[in-house]
């Protein structure tokens, strides 16, 4: 993969975060190429990256959560993409954080993060 490809890709999709203005306490630019750069070096895959950041990015929207937010969940989903079974490490966070009310709508978040929803695309994950 061309390695230019990769960082044309890292910087548009921290542009795209500074863009949505997302609040957050301390995160810089610097930080979003950072968080979005370390998930590119897991996938390898820019198309992948960009699905999986896309995804994290609509539901912060959504949901008004902060960069904060969007910075942890990147990190998750790049330990997803390393253990290389998503579903099982989804189980393997629950369980360490003892399935805590908290720890359950997390996962049930994530898990609906690559579903489709009604009048997207259509195309849709079962991880």
């Amino acid at each position: 993969m061309d390695a230019e490809v990769a960082k044309r890709v890292v910087y548009q999709l921290a542009f795209n975060w500074v863009q949505l203005n997302l609040p957050t306490d301390r995160l810089t630019y610097t930080d979003y190429i950072n968080a979005i750069g370390g998930l590119q070096v897991i996938t390898d895959d820019p198309t992948r990256t960009k699905a999986i950041f896309s995804a994290i990015l609509d539901q912060a929207n959504e949901l008004g959560y902060s960069s904060e937010w969007v910075e942890v969940e990147l990190k998750f989903e790049a330990q997803a993409e390393a253990v290389g079974d998503r579903a099982k490490w989804l189980r393997l966070d629950v369980a360490a954080r003892e399935a805590s009310d908290e720890s359950l709508d997390l996962y049930n978040l994530r898990v609906s993060r690559f579903i489709s929803k009604p009048g997207s695309n259509g195309k849709e994950s079962n991880d």
